[in-house]
């Protein structure tokens, strides 16, 4: 079986502050490895809502977007090659919409699905106390919050260090 992959988007908005977009997405795999990508806003989401509070967070411009933002078709064409054969996990139900917004601004379908990765623990048998133990010490080890490649990637190491057994029984 090949190693789960996780992802991870940053969006214009916060969830109760309206209609978000995504505008940055990463892929973590469980061995290391890493992409992110910037996201240009699709003409489709020229009116849709931008907080300054999300902004904040994920220290994101407008204008960092469109200088260095890919097309969503491009995003899509990416994410796929680099997940392969990976099944692809999330914690939140939110990066697979923001996904799906994705791929329909690039006009395609969403190149996998995106699992729940509590569904992935709980079929392994990973106990709640060893699911804390692991994202404590991921999290000592990637603290950074809001960033995708940070998020994604300490979700993936998470999983890793649950895998090889180094987490408290």
């Amino acid at each position: 079986m090949t190693a789960p992959a996780l992802i991870d988007f940053e969006a214009s908005c916060l969830p109760d502050y309206g209609q978000s977009y995504p505008i940055e997405v990463a892929l973590a795999r469980v061995d290391g490895s890493s992409r992110t990508w910037l996201i240009r806003p699709a003409d489709a989401w020229r009116f849709w809502d931008w907080s300054p509070e999300a902004e904040a967070l994920h220290g994101i411009s407008r204008d960092l977007l469109a200088d260095e933002g890919l097309p969503p078709a491009q995003v899509v064409a990416e994410m796929r090659d680099f997940a392969g054969e990976c099944h692809v996990y999330a914690d939140a139900d939110l990066d697979a919409y923001w996904l799906e917004v994705l791929a329909h601004a690039a006009g395609t379908k969403p190149p996998f699905s995106v699992l729940y990765l509590g569904e992935y623990l709980l079929e392994r048998g990973y106990t709640r106390e060893q699911v804390v133990s692991a994202l404590d010490a991921a999290r000592e080890r990637l603290p950074v919050e809001h960033v995708a490649r940070d998020d994604a990637s300490r979700l993936a190491l998470a999983v890793k260090l649950l895998m090889d057994g180094e987490t408290a029984a």
